[in-house]
């Protein structure tokens, strides 16, 4: 078993407090709550979720490493791919979940750099903490044109105009869990028993599970996550905007290949200090929680909601399309350092064995008509 690293003082009273808020509402709904809620409130509750919190969750101190930390090629390239797009949209972005501001800071100096114009930089966030993190950096960091650019929203502008862009956002919905037993869906609960929390398998099967998804072939014992939030929220984004271009970069597979005999365990994956591990119980307020995206059943909603599919590839094939081999080019192999540095950063954005193939980047238009660069090449839109 995983030796994990010790929680500090301040993560164990967070822990604590956030084991009886949910060990009340457990009490209070009978004997268990759906995992969605359990997530909900570890992830998002007002005062000690993981998301609400000053915790520091980005980068070697934190939990977790983005694609946008890792190398500014990844921004560039979509930067390439924003600036063909503005030749139909509004040179207007709407980053959803803008985490430590690292994509945001480099698209804008990138876009100076290259005399693209930028006329608004809307960033979408729901924790006071985050945004006040995000203002202090863009103040120090950023001339003032720049940052007079950047606006905060806590909600989708209504008929916004525009690119969504959203890096590991999905990932993070609440998600309730569920298991296969017999060719039949149950929902796995959560429950608290002898001082810990546990799994809890309703005893009634879900006679019309809400996603379609063919259970024929899959094992008993076959565990999968579903969230019905994501798709109402996405349902509701579409509704609102009017002339956009989406972008939607995370984890996960198409349905196919996501409900695969051999990944009988589910997607669900927690990030505590770098380690990586499958227990949602543990290091509750000061650990993350995500799960592996169904990009088939996000562009079913999409396609419900009269948009079209502009593309879904690897995040690999989605770089190199975009130019990141130029990119990496411009990089002098003389200094040996530099170029060193970033050649082993550019390996983790497309080695299969890092984030190149298991991240995907999947594009939503909706009143646009937009022939994207990053998906020239191995477009995976049929498989959808």
């Amino acid at each position: 078993m995983m030796k994990l690293p010790p929680l500090d003082k301040l993560e164990v009273s967070v822990h604590d407090a956030l084991t009886n808020k949910i060990k009340k509402e457990i009490t209070e709904s009978g004997d268990s709550i759906s995992f969605s809620s359990f997530m909900e409130s570890v992830l998002y509750d007002h005062e000690y979720g993981y998301y609400m919190g000053n915790k520091k969750k980005f980068g070697e101190e934190g939990d977790f490493i983005t694609a946008p930390m890792i190398s500014d090629i990844f921004t560039k390239c979509f930067l390439n791919v924003f600036h063909k797009s503005f030749s139909n949209l509004p040179s207007i972005i709407l980053e959803l979940g803008a985490g430590n501001g690292q994509f945001a800071f480099d698209l804008l100096i990138a876009a100076r750099q290259n005399n693209i114009q930028i006329d608004q930089y809307l960033i979408y966030e729901i924790s006071e903490n985050t945004i006040k993190k995000q203002k202090e950096i863009f103040r120090n960091k950023l001339t003032n044109e720049l940052f007079s650019k950047i606006f905060w929203v806590d909600e989708i502008p209504e008929n916004f105009d525009g690119i969504i862009f959203a890096n590991e956002f999905l990932d993070a919905f609440p998600t309730n869990i569920y298991e296969i037993k017999n060719e039949k869906i149950y929902e796995r609960k959560v429950n608290f028993k002898n001082n810990q929390f546990g799994w809890n398998i309703d005893d009634n099967a879900i006679p019309n599970f809400e996603c379609p998804i063919d259970i024929t072939n899959l094992p008993t014992g076959y565990i999968f996550e579903y969230s019905k939030k994501l798709d109402d929220w996405l349902k509701n984004l579409l509704n609102t905007v009017n002339k956009t271009q989406i972008f939607f970069v995370d984890y996960g597979f198409h349905q196919q290949e996501l409900f695969h005999q051999d990944r009988i365990e589910g997607t669900l994956m927690c990030h505590y200090k770098h380690y990586a591990h499958a227990n949602p119980f543990e290091f509750l307020g000061a650990q993350d929680i995500t799960w592996h995206i169904n990009f088939s059943q996000i562009a079913n909603v999409a396609k419900n909601e009269k948009c079209t599919i502009g593309g879904f590839v690897s995040q690999a094939n989605f770089l190199i399309n975009a130019g990141a081999l130029d990119l990496l080019a411009e990089y002098n192999p003389n200094n040996i350092s530099e170029f060193k540095t970033q050649t082993n950063a550019f390996q983790k954005l497309i080695s299969p064995a890092e984030m190149g193939d298991l991240v995907k980047v999947l594009s939503i238009n909706k009143n646009a008509d937009i022939n994207t660069m990053g998906f020239n090449k191995n477009d995976r839109t049929f498989q959808l």
